[in-house]
């Protein structure tokens, strides 16, 4: 079926820095994918409510123009599947309407907003969306599923927070510019003391994924006893085998920030997520205090992950680890059982291969399947990265049950101990 959508303005706008540093990325950014549960609401009702949700948020009927350019149309029309299914077969139409609606976007012919709708009858159950990573990062799409829900129950407030386009024009300004300089005086002094993590020569890239339950959670386990989330102990267990493998005092990361730390950002439906930089020092005592000192650092770099891209790069050249977590919250935190069995769900735990056009030499990427590591080949061996995804898994079950001295982590990548010769 079509939605037609009309409303709003037009416009032609530069591209914002969270639209640029998607595509500094190289077409690995994922696009954002809901599953949206909806009272039972008849299928007009929900295509009104998409209908106004794209009115609403220019970010959702905006395609790239140009290089450095995006238009906002004032009109235009979705094409949304309606696949009707039993209750019992929702699951299994969910995971296809999701296939097929990930394929790349082509940004400057497609609309950023895919959708369908999975009815039983002539009711719709769920709503499928899936939305460019372009158009929102994931606080950006969590926005959207909200206002959809207010949507089909009515109407909501007029929206006062800026446009992609209105952000894009700010970010040219005096203001954007002393933005960039204090990010790069920032991460000029953070990353002072730190070791790179860079091959001799560029190598062939591969990438490892670990699907561990049984480190999942540990983590969650770890995460309520230190009062943090799961990200910052996944976050610091990678910092602490990242300084074993460079060999230094202090592990740098560049780690994706949601951006949202000043209050005009928090309702801001657009791509506004850009990198922050970490630099943890790893003379710490324990495991323990890392995870403390990882949560504290992670506050510091929201304040300067907000700058222009390009001039950002110009400035720092070295390539440092990256660390990204796109898992959806869990509700459901596993309990954490007795060591032994712990120990005995991680021998099922799943190691596979795959290629990657990723342009890092290294990147730790946490979702809702596993933890992935995509590695330069001259700097990392697959052996060696099947090595030291084995030691984060083995880091972190231990630490599930005691405090992991920094120490020891030396020993857990000794397979993983620098460039190959």
């Amino acid at each position: 079926m079509k939605i037609v959508f009309s409303g709003g303005r037009a416009c032609t706008g530069p591209l914002t820095w969270g639209q640029r540093h998607v595509l500094r990325a190289a077409g690995t950014a994922a696009p954002q994918v809901r599953l949206v549960s909806v009272p039972d609401a008849p299928v007009p009702r929900v295509a009104d409510a998409l209908a106004r949700l794209v009115v609403r948020h220019e970010a959702l009927r905006t395609r790239r123009s140009g290089p450095d350019e995006q238009r906002v149309f004032d009109s235009g029309a979705l094409s949304v599947d309606v696949v009707r299914c039993a209750p019992g077969e929702s699951g299994a139409a969910a995971e296809a309407a999701r296939e097929r609606l990930t394929g790349p976007f082509d940004h400057g012919t497609d609309w950023p907003l895919r959708a369908t709708l999975l009815a039983c009858g002539e009711d719709v159950r769920h709503v499928v969306l899936v939305c460019s990573p372009l158009a929102v990062d994931y606080e950006g799409m969590e926005l959207v599923v909200k206002d959809l829900a207010v949507l089909l129950r009515g109407a909501l407030p007029v929206r006062t927070g800026p446009q992609p386009v209105d952000d894009a024009r700010a970010q040219r300004s005096e203001h954007g510019a002393r933005l960039t300089g204090r990010a790069i005086r920032f991460w000029t002094d953070e990353l002072a003391g730190a070791e790179a993590v860079t091959a001799r020569a560029p190598g062939e890239r591969c990438a490892a994924t670990l699907r561990s339950a049984a480190m999942d959670t540990a983590v969650h386990s770890i995460a309520g006893r230190h009062g943090v989330s799961a990200s910052t102990v996944y976050l610091a267990a990678t910092a602490g085998l990242v300084g074993a493998l460079a060999g230094g005092p202090v592990a740098a990361l560049r780690t994706v920030v949601s951006n949202r730390f000043y209050p005009d950002r928090r309702d801001v439906v657009a791509t506004i997520a850009q990198d922050g930089v970490l630099a943890l020092d790893l003379t710490v005592p324990g495991f323990g205090d890392l995870v403390q000192l990882a949560w504290r650092e992670t506050m510091r770099a929201h304040r300067f992950a907000r700058y222009d891209p390009d001039l950002l790069a110009d400035a720092i050249a070295a390539p440092f680890a990256c660390f990204d977590d796109s898992r959806l919250a869990r509700h459901d935190v596993p309990a954490l059982p007795d060591q032994a069995a712990l120990r005995t769900s991680a021998r099922r735990s799943a190691l596979t291969w795959s290629r990657t056009r990723a342009r890092d030499a290294f990147a730790v990427l946490v979702d809702g399947t596993g933890v992935t590591v995509r590695a330069d080949g001259d700097l990392v061996s697959p052996a060696d990265l099947e090595c030291w995804l084995r030691a984060l898994e083995g880091l972190l079950i231990s630490a599930a049950y005691r405090d992991v001295a920094i120490g020891e982590l030396a020993a857990l990548v000794a397979g993983t101990a620098g460039p190959r010769s």
